[in-house]
């Protein structure tokens, strides 16, 4: 399973142009390893034998314990991050989850080791121990997605020395002071629990460079380039230690705890004053301090093609994050047809009037303030998204100072799957002095696009274990749909000049998962890359090309799985628009992917074919689904 141990609770938007990764957030998944009921009937059993009412009886046990089985998948794998745990569940004792133990998860090589045999052992339980056939409808989703999680996973850990904790932006040291800094005080177990955290920091830490000695001694080390990047992020979170923003954070959430008394407040106060000095500095020191030792190990300047396994790895990270199962010829082709299209598109529309151009360059929404965007696309989109069954609402915050250079424009922070209703989007002031495309940004963090999304699909989903699966080019790309078809909905706007834009965005994204590929797959060097962008698309400035082409090299398949995400729901609407014709609704199609969930696309492609045989009323109730 995937090993980056925070991601999948923040949903983050990159800088375009030269514009964080969510990886599954099922941690560990692989550590539980349940034993089957002993009621349960074997693998494959054969019916043949049995009367109608047995038959029934059999395979509704047969379903009980699918059921079973996934609700012990989800248990285990949600404490093995107390993070997760805490982000995901507001009341843990609710689930049956009582006592859990203070961890920020295992980031040594060994690990991913022992997480692959457990993967492959749980592989095995899935696919011998449960009769596909018997399961219903839902269950039968729940195994496929199951399944392609673990399968991706697998291919992978084959390389454990290949993952990397610490890019700039995405690593762990990037996200934990959000985390921290939104990790809700409810009861006193939550002030005890945060406490701790802070308490294991420094060991973890220490964790995560000796994975990188390790790293560094296999020939696998971050090029000087990324290294400084990390370590001046970490130096930018250490600032101001006197009163760090997380120190006022904390103060201000124990001060509401209503059940503490004040001598209870001015004490966790003073424990956590302490526990930052001794512990959340100290560890980012060790950060700062291994990395430096470990500068001009890296053997490899560029991106992953130039280890060994890097292409390898690279296919295999893709196909895990992306959630496609195109190889990577067809991805280029895909990528570069649709660039071809839009700016043909852009072509078409200056093809009367040059002028617009000039115009477009200037162009912005007619609403600026984040709160009126989304109350403006909550109403608009209702023509084409289903509505939201549950009483949602938000919070708008600003990214703190100090984290403003490593954080994304904007963010969104996954809701509780038992607390839906509240929501919470960050925007990087400072990535943001120009409002004039936020409506975009909010669409894809908001309305239809992160919150929305989040929000319907959890409470649609029929299990826990659903509700904290994520692939990133499900959960990315529709972030990107969303903001693709927000361009379309200011009415207030020259309609030709929010396309132009669009198609530009749409160009600008294909690109740089272009340049994903070419530098992580094709090894492209920094010089190709400048050549790349100058002659092809004029971006002739040498510190726009670097800083395009390091990013590429420290977070690979990072804009794949975001605009492949994106077409890869193009290519869903398109055909179910094609082969239902007039039957085709745009809300209907909406509703059936986000009933379906955080998926991989081959599951998607193959449930809606039967979602369109629906629509056509040509489905056929199965007998298990009547069981």
């Amino acid at each position: 399973m995937d090993h980056s141990n925070y991601a999948g609770h923040v949903h983050n938007k990159r800088r375009l142009p030269l514009a964080w990764l969510l990886f599954l957030l099922l941690t560990c998944l692989s550590s539980c390893t349940p034993a089957r009921q002993e009621e349960t009937v074997s693998a494959q059993p054969s019916y043949e034998q049995y009367s109608q009412q047995e038959l029934q009886d059999q395979i509704k046990g047969e379903q009980e314990a699918f059921d079973a089985f996934t609700e012990l998948v989800f248990r285990d794998s949600i404490q093995q991050n107390t993070i997760s745990l805490h982000y995901y569940l507001t009341d843990p004792e609710a689930f049956g989850i009582t006592d859990y133990p203070i961890t920020l998860g295992d980031y040594s090589s060994q690990a991913i080791r022992d997480s692959r045999a457990s993967d492959e052992e749980l592989l095995r339980q899935l696919q011998t121990d449960y009769d596909y056939d018997t399961l219903t409808r839902d269950q039968q989703l729940t195994y496929d997605i199951l399944e392609g999680v673990l399968e991706t996973a697998l291919a992978c850990e084959e390389y454990p020395l290949y993952y990397e904790y610490l890019s700039p932006n995405l690593g762990v040291q990037a996200e934990l002071p959000i985390l921290l800094a939104e990790y809700k005080f409810d009861r006193r177990q939550d002030v005890e629990d945060y406490l701790s955290i802070l308490s294991i920091l420094p060991d973890t830490f220490s964790q995560v460079i000796a994975f990188e000695n390790e790293k560094s001694q296999a020939g696998l080390f971050m090029c000087d380039q990324v290294a400084d990047q990390v370590i001046q992020g970490c130096q930018d979170i250490m600032a101001d230690q006197g009163n760090h923003f997380l120190t006022q954070v904390f103060a201000d959430k124990v001060n509401q705890l209503e059940e503490l008394t004040e001598e209870e407040k001015n004490g966790y106060i003073s424990r956590n004053q302490e526990l930052m000095a001794s512990c959340f500095f100290p560890a980012y020191q060790t950060l700062i301090d291994g990395l430096t030792a470990l500068k001009g190990t890296g053997t490899n300047p560029g991106g992953l093609a130039g280890f060994s396994n890097g292409k390898k790895y690279y296919e295999a990270l893709v196909k895990s994050t992306a959630g496609t199962d195109r190889t990577m010829k067809d991805i280029k082709k895909l990528l570069l047809n649709r660039l071809s299209s839009d700016l043909s598109a852009i072509n078409e529309i200056l093809k009367d009037n040059e002028s617009l151009y000039d115009q477009a360059a200037e162009f912005s929404f007619s609403l600026t303030e984040p709160e009126e965007i989304l109350e403006d696309l909550k109403e608009k989109i209702k023509n084409d998204f289903p509505e939201l069954e549950t009483e949602t609402t938000y919070t708008i915050k600003t990214v703190h100072p100090s984290l403003e250079d490593v954080m994304s424009p904007a963010m969104y922070l996954v809701a509780p799957i038992d607390r839906l209703s509240e929501n919470i989007i960050y925007i990087n002031e400072k990535a943001n002095t120009d409002r004039s495309t936020l409506y975009a940004t909010m669409a894809h963090e908001g309305y239809p696009g992160h919150l929305y999304q989040t929000v319907y699909s959890s409470a649609q989903a029929p299990c826990n274990l659903r509700r904290i699966i994520s692939f990133p080019g499900y959960s990315e790309g529709w972030g990107i749909y969303a903001e693709y078809y927000a361009y379309g909905l200011d009415t207030n706007v020259d309609a030709r000049l929010a396309q132009i834009r669009a198609h530009n965005f749409s160009a600008s994204m294909a690109i740089y998962a272009l340049l994903d590929i070419y530098v992580n797959y094709d090894n492209w060097d920094r010089e190709q890359t400048a050549a790349f962008l100058a002659e092809c698309y004029g971006i002739d400035n040498s510190a726009a090309s670097d800083a395009a082409f390091y990013m590429m090299v420290s977070d690979p398949g990072y804009y794949v799985k975001y605009y492949v995400g994106y077409l890869e729901f193009c290519e869903l609407r398109d055909r179910a628009q094609e082969e239902l014709g007039t039957k085709f609704s745009l809300k209907e199609f909406h509703r059936f992917i986000l009933e379906t969930g955080d998926s991989p696309f081959w599951v998607l492609s193959k449930y809606m074919d039967q979602w369109m045989e629906e629509q056509l009323g040509e489905g056929t109730e199965s007998p298990v689904e009547a069981q």
